[in-house]
């Protein structure tokens, strides 16, 4: 129950960001940008932060998203959808080597434009999740704070940047050619997301990163492919989603932090956008390779998180399975094959790669 501690404390901080957070998502909502309670909510929140107005995120705000939008997004897992994802099984892997070959391009170009180690700038250019570089770049002996500032600032740049390139860029949206025409009842919603609630926390007390969607997932996705039906997601429902992602990424935003690191940050800025735009052009080349949509798969392919981009995709109306796939397979292989990489590379080149054992990851 760590969500709630010093929930007395931090309320004002919580309400306050609610009550800039639901006026820039209804703001952005009015100007018909994409995703608006996702966008709108994280720059007014993280602006704010910025200013030295503290503002926190909900309790379970991620959780609570992620429930949500795993049961949204479990719908389209029929067994057809499933057949044809297995026809894609090679772009997907090509789109996982690419992913490696981009993060360690960035990692050289940000060691040397900005005069951080090689380690800390490594596992902050590798689209992984937070969290988990984090860990290993502590691991092995790096600085955290460059990891930490390199993956918020290039999720957040991705979160605004792609959906208003496919939005506004010209990009041809192909509509998904699956879409779940499942009827709402609450009757049947209310359970199945209270237990996939349950499901996510046990998964993520066992240490299984990104339990809240995943589960829901993989459980929906089973019951819908056994003939079983569930209840659809309101609209309603996933712009809550959307409030509480971007809610959790302004929030991330602390002043002191990125002043105390403010001489990195043009680098690290730098660095996203290389990745981004090496993204795009890798996404744009396996639509071309494999004869898939160009959209889906610059969504596919974007060093953003999982959750990020499957909503991206479930509110554009994209091929989400497909997309959930991509970075399903990517976050699995990036957070199994980091170490092991930088072990080899470290060893290529002649250097120990310092390895240390920790207890636990410390912020």
């Amino acid at each position: 129950m760590s969500e709630f501690i010093n929930l007395r404390e931090r309320l004002p901080a919580i309400l306050k960001a609610l009550a800039v957070g639901i006026p820039a998502g209804y703001l952005f909502h009015r100007l018909r940008t994409p995703i608006p309670w996702m966008i709108g909510p994280m720059i007014a929140v993280a602006t704010l932060n910025l200013m030295g107005v503290r503002m926190h995120s909900p309790p379970y705000a991620r959780q609570m998203g992620q429930v949500i939008l795993g049961s949204a997004v479990s719908l389209y897992f029929t067994p057809t959808v499933v057949a044809e994802l297995s026809t894609n099984f090679a772009a997907i892997v090509a789109a996982t080597v690419a992913v490696f070959v981009v993060g360690g391009l960035g990692a050289l170009t940000l060691s040397r434009a900005s005069g951080v180690d090689g380690k800390s700038t490594f596992f902050a250019s590798i689209p992984g999740g937070a969290m988990a570089m984090a860990v290993l770049a502590e691991r092995y002996g790096a600085e955290i704070a460059p990891v930490a500032v390199a993956h918020s600032l290039r999720v957040s740049m991705v979160v605004i940047l792609i959906p208003f390139l496919l939005t506004y860029g010209g990009i041809p949206l192909v509509a998904s050619a699956y879409r779940p025409d499942v009827p709402l009842d609450y009757l049947r919603l209310a359970p199945w997301l209270a237990f996939g609630c349950v499901l996510g926390e046990v998964s993520e007390r066992l240490r299984f990163h990104n339990g809240y969607l995943l589960m829901p997932i993989f459980f929906g996705a089973a019951l819908t492919m056994s003939g079983v039906q569930l209840s659809a997601v309101p609209h309603w429902m996933t712009d809550f989603a959307q409030l509480m992602f971007g809610l959790v990424l302004g929030a991330r935003y602390e002043r002191a932090f990125f002043a105390r690191y403010k001489l990195f940050i043009p680098f690290a800025l730098l660095n996203s956008f290389f990745i981004l735009l090496a993204s795009v052009a890798v996404g744009v080349a396996l639509a071309w390779a494999f004869d898939l949509p160009t959209a889906t798969m610059i969504i596919a392919t974007s060093p953003g998180g999982l959750a990020e981009m499957t909503i991206t995709a479930q509110a554009l109306q994209i091929s989400v399975p497909l997309v959930v796939a991509f970075h399903l397979f990517r976050v699995v292989m990036v957070n199994m094959g980091t170490q092991h990489i930088y072990t080899c590379a470290a060893w290529a080149l002649g250097r120990s790669p310092g390895r240390k054992k920790i207890s636990k990851f410390r912020t």
